[in-house]
């Protein structure tokens, strides 16, 4: 699969916040700040990129869908933080579409790029299918027209982990993990 063109989604946004940490941090802002350092690593390595939100406002799950689909993106990527009740809960996913799909091999690339980077950040993982990424029927993976990858970078609701996602080196260095993951060759 040759990526020229992609889709970039910032999770949340506006109206709906996502998950929200310990002190308060909202997904939908530590997505978009990290989403914008994936923008830029994207630029860098002459990937056309075009955003679902660049700002914080709601954008409604048919709508992400369709700014991808009317823009001919090559991938749809979406930028998330993960929240659970358990705060000891932690980790990255990366996530596709139920069953085979084109995206499950960048999406394996994206999973050992996290992992490399950071060995500290525990990697969650299905290997049901053969492969690392996790599988469900979210709607931006399944009503894209291209492959489509969703990335939890971390835990907004385990307080180390959400202190992870308030500094700027540290999502900067994921973004970079994420470019690399998307750019590397099989």
């Amino acid at each position: 699969m040759v990526i020229q063109k992609i889709c970039l989604d910032a999770g949340h946004g506006g109206t709906d916040s996502g998950a929200v940490g310990p002190t308060g941090l909202f997904e939908s802002q530590a997505a978009l700040q990290t989403a914008e350092y994936v923008r830029r690593g994207f630029l860098d390595i002459g990937l056309e990129v075009f955003c679902t939100r660049s700002d914080d406002k709601y954008v409604s799950l048919p709508g992400r869908c369709e700014i991808a689909n009317t823009g001919f993106a090559d991938l749809f990527l979406s930028i998330h933080c993960n929240a659970f009740s358990n705060p000891m809960a932690h980790g990255g996913e990366v996530w596709t579409s139920v069953g085979p799909t084109p995206a499950d091999a960048v999406a394996q690339r994206i999973f050992e790029s996290m992992a490399e980077s950071f060995p500290k950040l525990q990697m969650r993982y299905d290997k049901t299918d053969g492969d690392d990424d996790k599988e469900k029927g979210f709607a931006v993976l399944k009503n894209t027209r291209m492959p489509a990858v969703l990335v939890e970078v971390a835990f907004i609701s385990n307080p180390i982990e959400e202190e992870w996602l308030r500094d700027v080196g540290w999502k900067m260095r994921m973004a970079g993990a994420i470019v690399s993951g998307v750019n590397r060759r099989p």
